[in-house]
């Protein structure tokens, strides 16, 4: 068993373990994750005043920034994401339609000031996504992923038993564990508040922060859709809710009132 951990990576812990590969296998798998959470850190951490992410929102109104293949695809996912959740998803907090994307030379501008990315609820998916790739490439079967106690990777099976077993705890009181959850093959997203970390779920249509003491975990195969629906169902309605469910090929999705 090989264990890799990152102590801060996009404001949070990471830690992984690989089952089934010897240690130098697993050092060069270890070595490539590392290397690609450095860089996707680099890219998408607005607090890095150096980011690719904090370039473009020091753009002026109306002035347009060229941006990076990658980042050019990532801001179009955000587009399909804002849509595909009836605007719920808005890596703006505001208005998304405030984002205009130029597909001729592949540049961003704002058509309003005061307009600013944050890949707050889509980094770690975005992340995680790419690391499955890697642990796939490498043929790792089993793996389990911790991004932050709130997203999560499981493949294969725990050593000993038929899953990886991810127990979620109420964040209000001290040891109390909300619900287990047996995760195999899929990724697990839980979105939330917690008592020093509050509101910053934001409806973008409302502009009213998310307060409540509740949870939502969505299990999905695609670590990115998890990331993403997890904060989408913290604010959505009820009609929402069971539209998005029929959209997206959704494992499970629950809601725990705390």
């Amino acid at each position: 068993m090989f264990h890799g951990s990152l102590r801060n990576i996009m404001g949070t812990r990471f830690d992984i373990i690989i089952i089934g590969k010897s240690k130098c296998e697993s050092e060069a798998v270890w070595y490539k994750v590392e290397s690609e959470l450095k860089r996707l850190n680099r890219m998408l951490n607005r607090f890095d005043q150096a980011s690719e992410v904090s370039k473009i929102n020091r753009t002026i109104a109306h002035q347009s920034i060229r941006v990076s293949d990658e980042m050019w695809e990532i801001l179009n996912s955000c587009k399909r994401y804002h849509e595909e959740t009836f605007g719920l998803f808005d890596i703006t907090l505001k208005d998304f339609d405030t984002i205009q994307l130029h597909e001729q030379n592949k540049s961003v501008s704002f058509s309003q000031p005061g307009i600013h990315i944050d890949f707050g609820g889509y980094g770690k998916g975005y992340a995680l996504k790419s690391i499955k790739r890697i642990l796939e490439d490498a043929t790792v079967h089993q793996c389990f992923v911790d991004f932050g106690n709130s997203s999560i990777l499981g493949m294969g099976h725990h050593p000993y038993g038929d899953a990886w077993t991810v127990s979620i705890e109420n964040p209000f009181v001290i040891g109390q564990t909300v619900v287990e959850i047996p995760l195999y093959g899929a990724a697990l997203s839980v979105s939330g508040n917690t008592p020093s970390y509050s509101g910053h779920i934001v409806h973008p249509k409302l502009g009213n922060p998310e307060t409540g003491r509740k949870l939502v975990s969505v299990l999905i195969h695609d670590p990115l859709d998890a990331e993403v629906l997890s904060t989408t169902f913290l604010i959505a309605g009820e009609s929402e809710k069971k539209q998005l469910r029929n959209s997206f090929n959704i494992l499970s999705v629950k809601e725990y009132n705390l």
